[in-house]
């Protein structure tokens, strides 16, 4: 159900509208630009895996997108972490290297 008032700019709006006639945004939850094909993308950029839940509140994406969305998102999350422990146990190295008097 559209409100009458748009939540953005605050115009009257017809219940039937989906889109303010005045600003032009969306008046359906789950439309926005961040609930598309390239806001996912963007916000995978930004976010990285966090960037999941709003794949699955998107209404403007397939469920087949959605899954493949989250593998991509699940696989990149999992590569994220094992390169962080990498990095962790690389750092733990070279300090014990240089503050254990391996020279």
């Amino acid at each position: 159900m559209t409100p009458d008032t748009c939540p953005h700019c605050h115009r009257a709006v017809d219940p039937t509208d989906n889109f303010c006639r005045g600003c032009g945004r969306s008046l359906k939850p789950g439309h926005n630009f961040w609930y598309s094909h390239s806001g996912i993308i963007l916000l995978t950029l930004v976010l990285g895996p966090f960037a999941l839940p709003m794949v699955w509140l998107s209404k403007r994406i397939s469920l087949a997108a959605k899954w493949i969305y989250s593998v991509v998102l699940v696989v990149l999350g999992f590569y994220f972490v094992l390169a962080c422990y990498h990095i962790y146990q690389a750092v733990f190295a070279a300090s014990q290297l240089f503050l254990g008097g391996g020279f």
